[in-house]
């Protein structure tokens, strides 16, 4: 899937809930480059980020450090000095601890501008290779870390550090595309594909921001919505999974036309089967909540439905009349420039004011 890089930004930007990064020069910067490859959006986004904390002040804490002494300090470890026999060599065991940069946060971002500058010549531009490598030099007391996912869920954002939001975004997002090169250290870069389920989820994140921020008069739901089978299961049963529709618009007032609707997103290679129908699986998932989600609200009227793919260079827009629930299946083309998926955004909106029995109010 090919995304421009000024749309994969605004993309990010929305998914991510960064809005305050919308309007700033790094999005003119992105929109002067619209064919760049997605790895050089991902280093100019670790370079501007880093540059502007690094203004500001890195994160530091404090680290518990071990050490062998000639003269007291912190808390002597009497275990460890007389298991050691240092006292016969005018020396004592002692831990303290040090305020350093040398934190979880800032290991993830050298790491991840380290593994980015050393993908090939020919998949990064040379110039931002090089503000890479000068940038992980600035951190010399800081080490080098497996950017595995744990890492990144165990970093914990405060008031003191919330500025790394972004940037440990993109660093989680450029660790799960870097696949390592054999045993010669260097990595490749996997471009964005539709099949991916990271960019399904991008996907999904992506046009809730936008409709929470662009069109709050939607009512739209915070997350993704529980939907209630209404099962009862015996003592000792194994449980009912849950469900979860991606976008959920609440029906809001006492009109009966209002009703709720319900859209489930994907990002796939080829949103129809092969015989040119609608693909089982994900109307099957669909009717899933459509039906299930009346059952435990009874008050509000049968919702609508929308499966709505991710596509790249062409579009569609179907509509059924299913018993007791409209269906939509349509398309949001992300190969177009941000100016045009903004207007089509804006008219994917507007339907489903319509669909919900609300008056659209079009940007």
């Amino acid at each position: 899937m090919k995304i421009p890089a000024h749309t994969l930004y605004v993309v990010l930007c929305y998914a991510w809930e960064r809005y305050e990064h919308l309007d700033s020069a790094a999005a003119r910067e992105h929109a002067s480059v619209p064919d760049d490859l997605p790895q050089n959006l991902m280093a100019r986004l670790l370079r501007d980020s880093f540059r502007r904390l690094w203004r500001r002040g890195l994160d530091r804490g404090y680290l518990e450090r071990a050490e062998d002494a000639r003269r007291p300090k912190g808390k002597i470890d009497m275990a460890r000095t007389v298991a050691r026999a240092l006292r016969s060599r005018a020396r004592v065991a002692v831990r303290y601890e040090e305020l350093t940069r040398n934190v979880l946060p800032n290991r993830l971002v050298k790491s991840t501008m380290l593994r980015l500058a050393s993908l090939p010549a020919n998949e990064l531009d040379p110039g931002l290779r090089r503000d890479l490598l000068r940038l992980a030099r600035l951190l010399p007391e800081v080490d080098e870390v497996e950017l595995r996912g744990e890492f990144f869920h165990g970093v914990q954002l405060h008031r003191n550090n919330s500025d790394y939001g972004f940037l440990l975004s993109v660093c989680r997002l450029v660790a799960a595309r870097l696949v390592p090169e054999g045993r010669s250290g260097r990595y490749r870069f996997r471009a964005f594909t539709a099949s991916d389920t990271e960019m399904g989820r991008l996907f999904e994140a992506f046009v809730r921001g936008f409709l929470k921020r662009e069109r709050p008069e939607l009512g739209l739901w915070p997350g993704n919505k529980r939907i209630l089978f209404g099962v009862v299961a015996p003592i000792g049963a194994p449980v009912v999974p849950g469900m979860f529709a991606d976008i959920f618009v609440s029906a809001r007032g006492a009109s009966e036309k209002r009703r709720s609707v319900i859209v489930e997103t994907k990002c796939v290679d080829k949103p129809f089967a092969r015989d040119g129908k609608l693909r089982s699986d994900h109307l099957y998932q669909l009717w899933a909540y459509l039906t299930n989600y009346p059952r435990t609200n009874p008050a509000n009227r049968s919702p609508a439905g929308m499966l709505l793919y991710a596509t790249d260079g062409h579009s569609f827009r179907h509509a059924y009349s299913f018993p007791g629930h409209p269906i939509e299946v349509r398309s949001l083309d992300l190969g177009q420039a941000w100016p045009d998926l903004r207007r089509d955004l804006h008219h994917l909106a507007n339907d489903l004011a319509e669909l919900a029995g609300a008056s659209a109010s079009a940007a």
